[in-house]
């Protein structure tokens, strides 16, 4: 083999191992960033979910399940933070705040129900026993006492998480807004499916504000 065909042979080689190295780097890249949308879309999807329960779900398993959904974006947000993305970084930047924003909103959704369901149990009791309670038995005003600071303790704790909701809940268009130009449309939630939970969130707690208000007037001096 004459030295000029030896050097045309290595030349082949070296051609065909970059193009093997391009076409590899260009695979390992889509399947990054193909990752990376499926994360975002199961996040979204983990919203819509929480947004709209199933008809027969009662609160405590509603909760369960957006809590379970966090986890789930919780273990997401790990592994993207966990893999070499310096092929996507702003694909991938864009996807840490969304889905790191979409698991603290969901947090606050599972506590809200949560809390709402306990503060409605402790209306109750406390309307059951100043209404129908043994006012002359000697622990009805202890019990009183008891009962009505419960409810004002996990009432305070609610109206905490919703607050904390709805700042999260208005900061979602920018955790969004990185990802308009990388993302498919259908793979983000709408900024209205947002304001929609986010309103959803404040009637229920306004509404859970005007009870615990009539509770408190049994207790008032008369």
């Amino acid at each position: 083999m004459s030295t000029r065909k030896a050097l045309f042979g290595l030349a082949l080689l070296v051609v065909a191992a970059i193009v093997a190295g391009v076409s590899w780097n260009r695979h390992q890249t889509q399947q990054l960033q193909d990752t990376t949308l499926a994360r975002i879309g199961a996040a979204t999807r983990a919203l819509r979910e929480a947004a709209a329960p199933a008809p027969a779900m009662n609160p405590a398993e509603h909760a369960q399940a957006i809590s379970a959904s966090a986890a789930r974006v919780d273990q997401d947000l790990t592994a993207l933070r966990g893999a070499a993305t310096g092929r996507i970084l702003l694909l991938a930047a864009g996807a840490d705040d969304y889905l790191l924003t979409t698991r603290e909103l969901l947090r606050r959704q599972a506590a809200m129900l949560q809390l709402r369901a306990k503060v409605g149990e402790e209306l109750g009791a406390f309307r059951t026993h100043m209404v129908t309670g043994n006012r002359a038995a000697a622990d009805w005003t202890a019990e009183a006492v008891r009962l009505k600071n419960r409810l004002e303790q996990d009432y305070r704790e609610l109206q905490r998480t919703v607050d904390a909701h709805t700042k999260i809940a208005d900061s979602f268009p920018a955790a969004r807004k990185p990802l308009e130009t990388l993302a498919p449309e259908n793979v983000l939630i709408g900024t209205a499916e947002i304001a929609a939970v986010r309103e959803a969130a404040v009637a229920a707690a306004t509404k859970l504000t005007g009870e615990v208000d009539a509770a408190r007037q049994l207790a008032a001096p008369r």
